[in-house]
Formats: C-alpha cells, sequence, structure tokens
C-alpha cells in the first residue's frame, strides 16, 4: 500500500532537523576530541562521567524525556482544537510544575551527592580523592537541571506546535558555548572547568529557543489547577513513561556501575573508556534516528488519536526501514573501522594508545547492536503514539536484569568491552520483543517490505565494508605515516565504502535510497521512502 504524499512542511523540517542535528553532532563530536585531548581517559574525566550522569539520569526520568514524551501529545491535542485561550492556560499550569521540578531537582542534587555518588560509582569509594572529586563535579552538574528544565519545556511546546526549527538549533549553541568556555577554562581550572562550561552550555541552550516561544505567544506565568484533565493525562501517562525510559538509562547506569569496579590500568580508567565509545555510537542515533523520530511522533501520535490504525502503521514501518537503510551500514563501518577511527579523532594529548585500544573495543561491542539501538526510538514512539507506555515498561524492566547478568559475565572475559557487548545483544533482545507486541496492537508492520530492505542493505553494506576495507589497508595511500596519513587513509576508505553502498542500494532497487534523495533535494515527494 501506498504511503499519502508528505505535507511540504514536514518533509523541509525534517530536512532541517537532520541537518541541525548534523551539525550537532559534529560539533559534539569536536568537544569530546577538546576534551579527551585535555583529560584522555584519566581517573578525572571518570569522575566527570559520573559528575554530570547522575543528573542527566535524573533529568531524563523527570524531565528531559519523560516530559517530552508526553507533553508533545497533551499540547498537540489542545492546539488542534484552535482554543488559544485553553492553549495558554494549559501551557502555564505544564510550565509551572516543569519549573518546580528543575528547581527542586538542583536543591536535591546539591544536597545528596555525596549519597548518589556511591550508588553510582561504587568503586570510586576506595579513592577518596576520586570520590571527593567525582561529588564536587556532581554538584557543579546539577546547577544545569535548572536551565535544562526550561529548554525541554521550550522544545516540547515549540514542536507540538509544529516549529521544530529553535529546537533542532538549540543543540548547536549548546555545543559552542561548551567547546569555547572548555578551551578557555579546562587549561586554568581542570576538569571542573568542563563542568562550568557544561552549565553555561545548558543556559545557552535555552535562552536560544526563549525567542521562538514568545514569537508563538507563550508567556511564561506561574499557574496550577491539577484537577484540569490536560494536566490529569500528564500524570497518567508521566508514570509509565518515566519507567520506560528509565529502563534505558537504568542499563546505562550498570554499564558505569560495574565499569567502576574494574582495576584502573595506566592511563586508562573503565569508566572513561566506556563513556567514550558510548559517545560515538550515540551520534548515529542523534544524527538519524532521533531525527526521523522526532519528525515522525508528532504525525504518529494525531494517527492514533483519530484511530487511523494505517497511518499508524505505514509510519512506523518507513521509520523502521529507514533505520536499516540508514544505520546498518554505519553499524558495519564501526564494527570494522573502530580502532583506526578512534585513534585518528581522539589519539593526541592526554589520550594515548593504551586509551585508544580500549575505547576502539568498546565501540566494535556498542557498534554491534546500533540497529536496534536507533530502532527502539521509532518502535516506542509507536507505543507512546497508542498511549501504551506500559508495554516498553514491563518488557524493558524484564531486560534491565537480562543485562546486568550478561554485562558481570562477559565482563569477566573481555573487560569493558564486555559490558558493551552486553548492551548491544540486549538491545536485539527488547526491540525484538517489542517489535512482536506492537505487531499484534498495529497487525501486520509490512514486514515482507522490510525483509526486502534488510537484505538488500545487506548485501550493499558487505560490498562497501569490503571494498572499504581493502582500499584502507591495501590502497596507495596506506603507506603514508604520521596523522595526516592516518587521516587521509581512514577517509579515503570510508568515502569509497559510502560510494560502494550507495551505489550497490542503487543496482539492488532500495526503495528506501528514496527518503535520501528527498532530503537531498530538500523538498517533499509523493513516493514511499519519505518521512510524513
Amino acid at each position: 500500500m501506498m504511503a499519502p504524499p508528505a505535507p511540504p512542511r514536514l518533509s523541509r523540517a525534517a530536512t532541517f532537523v537532520a541537518a541541525a542535528t548534523v551539525g550537532s553532532r559534529l560539533l559534539g563530536l569536536v568537544r569530546e576530541i577538546v576534551v579527551a585531548a585535555l583529560f584522555g581517559a584519566t581517573d578525572a574525566k571518570a569522575a566527570y562521567v559520573i559528575g554530570y550522569y547522575l543528573p542527566f539520569f535524573i533529568q531524563r526520568l523527570f524531565i528531559g524525556g519523560t516530559l517530552s514524551i508526553v507533553l508533545i501529545p497533551t499540547l498537540a491535542d489542545v492546539q488542534a482544537r484552535r482554543d488559544p485561550e485553553e492553549l495558554r492556560r494549559v501551557s502555564a499550569y505544564l510550565f509551572t510544575a516543569v519549573l518546580g521540578i528543575g528547581v527542586g531537582m538542583v536543591l536535591f542534587g546539591i544536597l545528596a551527592a555525596p549519597l548518589l555518588v556511591p550508588l553510582a560509582a561504587p568503586g570510586f569509594t576506595a579513592n577518596p580523592a576520586q570520590f571527593d572529586l567525582t561529588v564536587y563535579l556532581t554538584r557543579i552538574n546539577f546547577l544545569s537541571m535548572f536551565f535544562l528544565a526550561l529548554s525541554v519545556f521550550a522544545t516540547a511546546y515549540l514542536q507540538a506546535l509544529q516549529r521544530f526549527g529553535p529546537p533542532a538549533v538549540a543543540p548547536l549553541l549548546f555545543n559552542v558555548t561548551t567547546i569555547a568556555l572548555t578551551l578557555w577554562l579546562g587549561p586554568r581550572l581542570g576538569i571542573t572547568g568542563l563542568a562550568i562550561a557544561w552549565v553555561a552550555g545548558t543556559a545557552a541552550q535555552f535562552l536560544t529557543q526563549a525567542p521562538a516561544l514568545r514569537t508563538s505567544g507563550f508567556r511564561a506565568r506561574l499557574a496550577v489547577d491539577w484537577s484540569h484533565p490536560a494536566i490529569q493525562t500528564v500524570r497518567r501517562l508521566a508514570v509509565p513513561a518515566m519507567l520506560g525510559l528509565a529502563v534505558v538509562e537504568i542499563n546505562a547506569y550498570v554499564g558505569r556501575f560495574l565499569a567502576s569496579l574494574l582495576p584502573v590500568s595506566p592511563g586508562v580508567n573503565a569508566v572513561a573508556a566506556l563513556d567514550y565509545a558510548y559517545e560515538i555510537v550515540q551520534a548515529p542515533i542523534g544524527i538519524l534516528a532521533i531525527s526521523v523520530a522526532t519528525v515522525l511522533f508528532p504525525s504518529m501520535s494525531q494517527a492514533a488519536a483519530s484511530g487511523d490504525r494505517v497511518a499508524l502503521r505505514q509510519s512506523t514501518s518507513l521509520g523502521l526501514r529507514a533505520m536499516l537503510f540508514l544505520v546498518l551500514p554505519v553499524s558495519a563501518v564501526l564494527m570494522a573501522f573502530a580502532t583506526p577511527a578512534v585513534r585518528v579523532v581522539f589519539e593526541r594529548g592526554e589520550f594515548g594508545p593504551p586509551a585508544t585500544a580500549t575505547v576502539g573495543a568498546c565501540l566494535t561491542a556498542y557498534a554491534a547492536g546500533l540497529v536496534p539501538m536507533a530502532a527502539y526510538y521509532v518502535v516506542t514512539r509507536a507505543f507512546y503514539a497508542l498511549q501504551m507506555m506500559r508495554t516498553p515498561v514491563a518488557v524493558g524492566a524484564r531486560m534491565v536484569v537480562v543485562n546486568a547478568v550478561l554485562a558481570y559475565l562477559l565482563m569477566q572475559r573481555l573487560g569493558v568491552a564486555g559490558i558493551a557487548l552486553a548492551t548491544a545483544i540486549v538491545a536485539f533482545i527488547n526491540v525484538g520483543v517489542l517489535l512482536v507486541i506492537l505487531g499484534r496492537a498495529l497487525g501486520a508492520l509490512e514486514g515482507g517490505r522490510m525483509m526486502r530492505t534488510a537484505a538488500r542493505t545487506a548485501v550493499a553494506t558487505a560490498a562497501a565494508v569490503a571494498v572499504g576495507w581493502w582500499v584502507t589497508h591495501l590502497g596507495a595511500v596506506a603507506s603514508l605515516d604520521g596523522t595526516l596519513g592516518r587521516v587521509v587513509t581512514l577517509a579515503l576508505g570510508l568515502g569509497v565504502a559510502a560510494g560502494v553502498y550507495l551505489a550497490a542500494c542503487l543496482i539492488l532497487r532500495v526503495e528506501e535510497l528514496g527518503l535520501l534523495r528527498d532530503l537531498v533535494r530538500r523538498r517533499p515527494a509523493g513516493r514511499v521512502g519519505t518521512i510524513p
């Protein structure tokens, strides 16, 4: 069945969001390069990882993930009724709640940091200096929760009104601010400078969206009405959504928890190494998976609200096929070129060859599960659109146990890379179970079509990686020495691999190639490959 033509505004929005996300992720990579050069994979960097992860974990549960998921459908429903006064009223109620949560998190984090650090990284308690530094950085990073609360509300409000531009640009300003201040404060204040830069970056992220909030009609005012139907809906959906996100974040928490127990090698702390690999593997997820899921979610919510299961099924199928087409080759390339890529990107300053080897092994393991990690964002959006919040929670809760046991067992043999491999394996199991359940709720998810896409993109990926590997290791440029030689060699290999993949997809008639073409041309097309 053919999907309906994409509305021009949403097609342009998808293109812009994708472009802004690419820019943000590239700047994020620059940020990590700067951090790696200044702090390497040392104990100080490991302390910072826990210091920012603790507030981020809590923020994701209470604001960043949970409220963005439940606020967008709620505000979109109010907006659809074309009642400006009701929209102002509901927005004020939600703004007051989000602001209160943000202030509460700051106070909680500053007071509870000494109790939270042992829960996140029990291995750090054996080193008093490491423990004290982690507590100190945790308190600084909790200050960012106030600005992140405001930023998340602004993003949800604007996206509900189909304004994707300012929220997409905000992360760019976050990274620019963080990079600039890290370069300035890092050499002067050490790892504390990085924490201060992070807080300033979150402030910039909100201030970037503030003008768009005003032009969209929002006026900040404090008001509370817990009995309002929209607020009741948010309260009803928030808890299961929070638990669903907790599953994802707890899996990441388990990895850092276990990594903190591993012995520290000279210049390589397992917590820091795992974090670098995780940041790299999250880049394609942010660029590809979240971009597609972000633009699909409002239309998926509208389809579910109107009872149009066919449209919801088509959107979900499109999102999953897009993940196969876009992410499968990235997964294979990261696995094949993990260590050379880490060497080119990070190996300088305080980041030496031992850190490269450890991070490369973790990256290879993470990359094996990149496709289901990306598909998870599309699948869960379908459940959220159907307001079936409890299903991902129930499945994910079981996955937490599986992940913890598997990570512990693999860690005994593979060290910190075993923790990353467990994450990849559990990602396949989790998405597989969710797809079976979603298929029962929506009907067949165009399984034959997805299998054709999977088979064809797998063949194209194998050809691309094989040729890229040959060029990298046997080509004429392989004899070049030094940093420039490694950069040229890797760039040439990856460039050839990308060309081979696109050519093979064209020969194999992979229909999702139209998705890429439509995005590049920055126009909608009335064919199946277009983001609706």
